[in-house]
């Protein structure tokens, strides 16, 4: 039951910040978000692959919202941080369980050494544990308990003059032992496809294709057979509000797992640019 409603968290964690493809440009320019995201379900991806109702007639109520925020050190350079508030729920017929407060947080430091209608930029990054309790069986844990360490390379593509993007990003997570509960919940390959378009000057539509496929968790030195899969259809769109404001409403479609929650995410977000002294 814990590994599902953990997992319902990370669900939201797949899908970084696409559309700040390009660098912010200059020191001092700020780039913010915020996204609130809602997951009511079930169903969950077995450790076959199935999509199925839950063996202990469970149902998993997670909300959270995630704060990015993408800072420009250099024109080339950007430092990234996401910091996310969960609320996290589990019932069945024998237990109701709820946990709240900040989850793990991650930050990356963003080089992007091609610069043009085609982008290229390495990223890499580190999440850091927070809100785990482990021990404590009345309460959904918020965090994993472990630290990881991601390297991402990216490409991006703008077709201006026609107002459309494309951008691929392709990355490797080191996942590290819970040494708490003796857990290695395995590396993973993660990435993300994404293509939008701008119908009007003040509007933006964009589909987004996401997942990530693990390797085995190792538990107490022994390697399992489970692992942890997802692969998710993202329908967001967006309009420009007043002034540098931005407001987003979308969808996520889980396709195909294994070990995770199977429910759609509800999301609304909101974003904005703002540069030094503005």
């Amino acid at each position: 039951m814990i590994r599902t409603v953990v997992a319902a968290a990370c669900l939201t964690l797949v899908a970084l910040p696409a559309q700040a493809q390009w660098t912010q440009g200059a020191p001092g320019r700020v780039w913010v978000k915020g996204t609130f995201f809602r997951q009511q379900t079930s169903q969950e991806f077995d450790q076959e692959g199935n999509r199925r109702e839950r063996v202990d007639g469970g149902e998993s109520d997670n909300r959270a919202i995630f704060t990015d925020v993408i800072v420009g050190i250099l024109p080339s350079l950007d430092f990234w941080l996401q910091v996310p508030y969960l609320d996290l729920s589990f019932s069945n017929v024998v237990d109701t369980l709820r946990s709240t407060g900040i989850g793990d947080v991650r930050a990356w430091l963003r080089w992007q050494f091609l610069r043009g209608s085609t982008a290229l930029a390495l990223r890499a990054g580190a999440k850091a544990p927070f809100g785990f309790a482990p021990l404590d069986v009345q309460f959904v844990p918020i965090g994993e308990g472990q630290w990881d360490l991601d390297f991402f390379g990216e490409v991006g593509h703008s077709f201006w003059p026609f107002p459309a993007y494309w951008e691929l990003w392709l990355g490797y997570r080191v996942r590290f032992e819970n040494t708490t509960t003796q857990k290695d919940p395995g590396n993973e390959f993660v990435f993300l496809t994404e293509a939008g378009v701008n119908p009007t000057s003040r509007t933006l539509v964009k589909a987004t294709l996401d997942g990530l496929i693990g390797d085995n968790w190792v538990v107490e030195g022994v390697e399992t057979a489970s692992a942890r899969r997802i692969l998710t259809l993202q329908l967001t769109g967006a309009a420009r509000a007043v002034g540098p404001l931005w407001l987003e409403a979308g969808v996520r479609l889980p396709l195909a797992g294994q070990n995770f929650p199977a429910g759609p995410v509800l999301q609304l977000g909101a974003s904005a640019r703002f540069s030094e002294g503005s």
